[in-house]
């Protein structure tokens, strides 16, 4: 490559390192905060004295056209009582459906018990900084196909956005360093440091 190319080079592996950092630091802050409060859970937990509030209850009598399956089950009652959305369903007991169903503006439970069939919705209350920024770490998008749910379908992308993101500045960061060959040995240093450490670590925790 002629001189002129790599300078050019150079310029575009710059701004895609600058700029799509800057553009997605809330994201980055966000999970980086977040993995920090899930790696250490038991920190903040003692503090955090969550209480359940029921929000609504009502007889709700499936139709003909109700799923046989728990997972369409489920989905099926939080459109009934309009908490579609990223949920984690727990069946172990035969008599009732448990669902919890995460959003930024807190963790709901949704309790639907077959015999009668009756369901109550409550929501884990008082939302805290810690709980909202756990739930927008577990938020996903791209289960709601129809347009009226645009900010889950925003969110899912600027998720894939942030992940391929992550990977272009390590190819990125890489470039940079390689094209720095005064200092070349240093950073190659370090990632051979890192490398190795990954690698044992996962071999140890993965035996």
């Amino acid at each position: 490559m002629s001189k002129s190319g790599w300078i050019r080079t150079d310029r575009v592996m710059r701004a895609l390192h600058l700029y799509t950092s800057m553009f997605l630091v809330p994201w980055m802050v966000m999970y980086a905060v977040s993995g920090f409060l899930v790696n250490h859970n038991e920190w903040f937990m003692g503090r955090f004295q969550p209480k359940w509030e029921v929000l609504q209850e009502l007889d709700y009598e499936p139709g003909a056209e109700f799923p046989q399956d728990v997972q369409g089950q489920a989905l099926a009652i939080l459109r009934r009582v309009g908490l579609e959305g990223a949920h984690q369903v727990l069946s172990d007991d035969p008599s009732q459906l448990i669902i919890y169903r995460s959003c930024a503006t807190g963790l709901y439970r949704v309790q639907w018990q077959r015999q009668p069939s009756h369901v109550v919705v409550q929501k884990q209350l008082p939302t805290t900084v810690y709980s909202l920024i756990n739930a927008l770490h577990f938020q996903r998008g791209y289960y709601r196909p129809h347009f009226a749910n645009l900010p889950w379908l925003a969110w899912g992308i600027f998720v894939d956005t942030v992940t391929i993101s992550t990977i272009l500045w390590v190819v990125t960061g890489i470039y940079l360093w390689a094209r720095r060959p005064r200092r070349r040995w240093l950073g190659g240093l370090c990632l051979v440091a890192g490398s190795v450490l990954f690698t044992i670590l996962a071999v140890l925790m993965c035996r």
